[in-house]
């Protein structure tokens, strides 16, 4: 297994867009891309088919109405008590913020599986009536650290809009 010294190597990037919800975003070339458990519209994409431990998934839906700034509170809270559901859950960092009328929020956090530490950072985003959920998760801190790179590409890269 790799050290969190080392680094993936990819060979390029591929555009993920949602045509209907008018989004896009930029993940790893050669990443497997399967459904994700319960989401109708949903994907998950592993670097590696044989660890589904590992990846990004990625899912979102139109609300019933936009998103505002005011609710920024309410939606902050909301993520934290989500993260703490999971089994002896740390959060290790959350923030949330309104640009104009997109709203972003993101956490990360650690929790127990079957006495191993996985991580998760998970970042919803809202603009209008849209809301985006990315959550890059891995098996283990250390397999998390390897692929954050690649994670950090895809969370960092979301575009709202139809012209990319």
């Amino acid at each position: 297994m790799a050290t969190s010294a080392a680094r993936p190597a990819f060979s390029g990037l591929v555009v993920h867009h949602d045509e209907q919800l008018g989004y896009s975003l930029l993940v790893p070339d050669g990443w497997q891309r399967l459904g994700l458990a319960g989401s109708e519209d949903g994907v998950f994409y592993a670097p590696d088919p044989a660890d589904l431990l590992t990846g990004l998934a990625v899912d979102a839906q139109h609300l019933a109405g936009p998103v505002r700034a005011s609710d920024l509170a309410a939606l902050r809270s909301g993520l934290r008590t989500g993260l703490r559901r999971l089994p002896a859950a740390r959060i290790t960092d959350c923030s949330a913020e309104a640009i104009g009328d997109l709203i972003t929020l993101e956490a990360r956090a650690t929790s127990q599986h079957d006495g191993s530490v996985r991580q998760r950072w998970v970042r919803l985003l809202y603009q209008g009536t849209v809301q985006l959920r990315l959550i890059a998760q891995a098996a283990s801190t250390e397999r998390f650290a390897y692929w954050e790179p690649m994670f950090f590409t895809a969370m960092r890269s979301v575009h709202f809009g139809h012209d990319w």
